[in-house]
């Protein structure tokens, strides 16, 4: 199936829901969800979707007209430069009655505008249909994640004592572009020390000692879909009791985790699995936040392993496990994977 059928696939999938809904109109103003719908990449801000029983209409910039046209022409792609105003015109023209809108997406401003014009506030339906990834996206976010598990492999024996945080940031950086990462994920964490107790540290200059630890939390996009892994270890050949055991307490609570993953689990199951192991082994006061989150064109979306979570996992989620341990002044310990969520469970992505 290529890539256009997806893409209908999707715009059929949120019709469906419209009609569920009783709406004949929808505006899609979000540039991620732009991107899920089409395959095409807008900046924030730069284009609204009309989608209506005639048919789509796209509103922006005139720079994009005859790229996105010729990309989309099953699209009326029009340039205009006051494109909210001239969607509520066209929603108007076409007699729609009851046109849905976003509301968690929009600016104070503009909500206030498209409710005032009659709009209706919805739910976020493409919010939910992106929680469940097709082939297509899956195939993009196994290679998103090989490639971080390449630069892991890659860095992890050039890590040299004296060596800043940025310096191996920038290494790792590179290497995931030039094999074909557009750009990171997030920003990238290196932590060197006691700065690994810091779950998210901003890497610094702090240069590595002779006998350290390290935590690397990173992950790339590739064609639009995101990756996150992290790793932990200790630098040097005099490595702490201490250490060894929150790591492999760490390790533990992962392999649980992963092993709890299944379409049916609650979230918060996932959750207390890989929390249970860390308590059990005394440190449970200090894994200090959930463990895992959705990933996907965002680095982090619904769902997520949390205790507060209320959401089922279900085939086509990816999510990452990553419990951790943070002793403060001293280091800390997360190793995470993203999986995808199968009919027999957990599929670990952050792999070769």
């Amino acid at each position: 199936m290529t890539q256009k059928n997806y893409t209908q696939q999707r715009f059929a999938a949120l019709r469906k829901v419209l009609r569920k809904n009783k709406l004949d109109g929808f505006i899609v103003t979000n540039n991620l969800d732009q991107f899920y719908l089409s395959d095409f990449f807008f900046y924030p801000n730069e284009a609204i979707f009309l989608i209506h029983p005639k048919g789509i209409t796209c509103f922006t910039r005139e720079l994009y007209v005859q790229p996105f046209s010729k990309f989309a022409p099953y699209m009326e792609v029009i340039g205009d430069e006051n494109r909210l105003v001239s969607t509520i015109e066209k929603a108007r023209q076409l007699g729609l009655c009851r046109i849905g809108f976003d509301a968690a997406k929009e600016s104070y401003v503009s909500g206030r505008l498209l409710r005032e014009s009659g709009f209706v506030e919805s739910d976020s339906f493409i919010t939910a249909l992106r929680e469940t990834k097709d082939a297509a996206e899956l195939k993009l976010l196994r290679e998103a994640n090989r490639i971080a598990y390449l630069t892991y492999e890659y860095i992890k024996p050039r890590v040299k004592t004296g060596m800043t945080e940025f310096e191996v940031a920038a290494e790792m950086e590179r290497f995931m572009r030039a094999h074909g990462a557009t750009t990171t994920s997030f920003y990238t964490i290196v932590a060197f020390g006691e700065n690994a107790a810091n779950p998210h540290h901003e890497t610094s200059g702090r240069k590595l000692k002779a006998e350290d630890a390290v935590l690397m939390d990173f992950g790339c996009v590739y064609k639009g879909y995101c990756s996150d892994i992290t790793r932990s270890w200790w630098h040097g050949k005099k490595e702490p009791a201490e250490y060894t055991k929150i790591w492999k307490l760490v390790d533990k609570a992962r392999k649980q985790g992963i092993k709890t993953v299944k379409p049916g689990v609650p979230c918060k199951t996932v959750d207390a699995a890989s929390r249970q192991v860390i308590a059990q082994g005394g440190y449970g006061e200090y894994f200090t936040h959930g463990t895992g989150h959705g990933v996907g064109i965002e680095i982090h979306e619904d769902p997520y392993n949390s205790q507060q979570s209320a959401a089922v996992l279900a085939e086509g989620h990816i999510v990452t496990v990553e419990p951790g341990i943070y002793l403060p002044g001293k280091f800390g310990v997360r190793l995470e994977d993203t999986v995808a969520v199968a009919k027999t469970g957990a599929k670990i992505l952050t792999k070769k």
